[in-house]
């Protein structure tokens, strides 16, 4: 089980600290772009760039080496296994810490993009190359439950964004 302790430890570690220092650096520039081209606000583009950040950090820096189950590209070729992993619910904390970790990337993805399914795709594609460039990480295995919790949480956000959207537009146009 992680606790509070280890999961300090392990934020705090040189790896992630290198990502989010990268990330600062970069979220300001990078989200008056994006805002440029999508015609949001320029903090919530880079509250975006912070939150994906937060979620490299979390999940593209080695770890303890400790037995990992197979990796997804391992696994891809069993369809029957593959269609039983994604039709399971979430069946313990870390799960649905997934779920909840990408909520964020799929909310603040509609609110940049302003479009519910390219915000859930985002979450998808992020999700998908993380968990593929964790095939190479000390301690990490790409697993085709976090590809679906990712997703699932991306999804949830995108259609939390949407709803937050919807109301602050019915918001500013109702009768005064």
């Amino acid at each position: 089980m992680l606790t509070t302790e280890d999961l300090w430890g392990f934020v705090t570690g040189p790896a992630p600290l290198t990502v989010l220092a990268i990330t600062l650096v970069v979220a300001w520039p990078a989200a008056r772009w994006i805002a440029g081209r999508t015609g949001s606000r320029p903090l919530v583009a880079a509250l975006f760039l912070l939150w994906v950040g937060i979620v490299v950090a979390l999940t593209l820096t080695p770890s303890d080496p400790v037995p990992v189950p197979p990796h997804y590209l391992e696994q891809i070729g069993h369809p029957r296994l593959v269609l039983s992993l994604l039709t399971a619910a979430p069946s313990d904390a870390e799960q649905v810490a997934n779920i909840l970790l990408y909520v964020p990337v799929g909310f603040l993805a509609r609110l940049v993009w302003r479009r519910t399914v390219p915000a859930a795709l985002i979450g998808l594609v992020l999700t998908v190359a993380i968990e593929t460039c964790q095939y190479s990480i000390i301690g990490r295995a790409g697993s085709i439950t976090d590809i679906r919790n990712n997703t699932a949480g991306a999804v949830i956000g995108a259609l939390l964004g949407a709803t937050v959207h919807g109301g602050a537009q019915w918001w500013r146009s109702r009768p005064r």
